[in-house]
């Protein structure tokens, strides 16, 4: 029973696989995902003049939280300034394709176990949207990252370590995971 862990666009995809697949996985962890995440895709990106590298990396300096240290904000700065083109398509899935509002009642926490969990500094899906989306999935449990931003494993990771932590134990606390052991 795998467990599945997906962020931002991955955290989406992980509420995916809950809605659709949820007998393939021992839990779930969804980062930086809701139900619904539009606006963040846009048509200027294949204009000739846009240097799709530099958006990237320019737009995702300013999800991390300050508080992170300055040599995980400049490498996953990096990371990102690499993938433009496939970052595109992430962002077109993550904007556009993923739209799970009014399905959510549809994910069976009782077959897989889901946690969510966003920090405080993302203001593309903020903490709000998550717990939002949690709320409306029964069984589903939300956790708020303090100190951390959009991209919580890269950027500050013996942070997001104790929410990790948590969020497992969370899991193997489930319904589900004390019937069957």
């Amino acid at each position: 029973d795998p467990l599945f862990m997906g962020c931002s666009f991955g955290g989406n995809v992980a509420l995916q696989l809950a809605l659709r697949y949820p007998e393939r996985f021992g839990g779930i962890l969804s980062l930086e995902g809701a139900d619904y995440s539009p606006g963040f895709y846009l048509d200027w990106w294949q204009h000739p003049h846009a240097n799709a590298a530099q958006v990237s990396a320019s737009g995702v300096w300013d999800l991390m939280a300050p508080q992170s240290p300055n040599a995980q904000r400049c490498a996953t700065w990096f990371y990102y300034s690499q993938g433009s083109e496939a970052f595109r398509g992430d962002l077109y899935f993550y904007s556009v394709d993923h739209d799970l509002r009014g399905r959510l009642e549809d994910i069976d926490t009782g077959k897989c176990p889901l946690v969510m969990m966003t920090g405080e500094y993302d203001y593309l899906t903020t903490p709000e949207d998550s717990e939002r989306t949690a709320n409306a999935i029964p069984g589903a449990q939300f956790i708020e990252m303090e100190k951390i931003g959009h991209f919580p494993m890269s950027e500050n990771y013996p942070a997001f370590k104790k929410y990790l932590v948590q969020a497992l134990d969370a899991l193997n606390r489930s319904p589900l995971k004390t019937a069957s052991g």
